[in-house]
């Protein structure tokens, strides 16, 4: 029987790795499958920081899987560049948090 408490982030794992397959699929070009993951780089850049001093592991397995997910997905532009640009959003957001250059609206 499946435990939610127990494999919550497996589940959102999967989930999120069928999410970035579909963006992937829906992005009509290179560009705007590019932009799409720096964006995403952004976001999860954000998540890391908020999450920094406290459990981490499960939510870098459900980053991984969005990215793993779009990587299955991605039909147009280079499966090199999208990783680059992902990494290359998530540190840059992750160091504007971090420097209080962007500020989040709960803190």
């Amino acid at each position: 029987m499946f435990e939610f408490y127990k494999n919550w982030f497996e589940l959102f794992f999967l989930m999120i790795m069928v999410v970035g397959i579909f963006i992937a699929l829906s992005a009509p070009s290179a560009i705007i499958s590019y932009i799409i993951i720096f964006l995403s780089g952004i976001f999860a850049g954000r998540l890391i920081y908020e999450r920094k001093n406290k459990i981490q592991f499960p939510y870098f397995m459900i980053i991984a899987g969005f990215v793993i997910g779009y990587l299955i997905g991605i039909y147009y532009g280079s499966r090199r560049v999208v990783i680059a640009l992902f990494v290359i959003g998530a540190i840059l957001s992750y160091k504007l948090y971090d420097k209080k250059i962007l500020k989040d609206t709960k803190y």
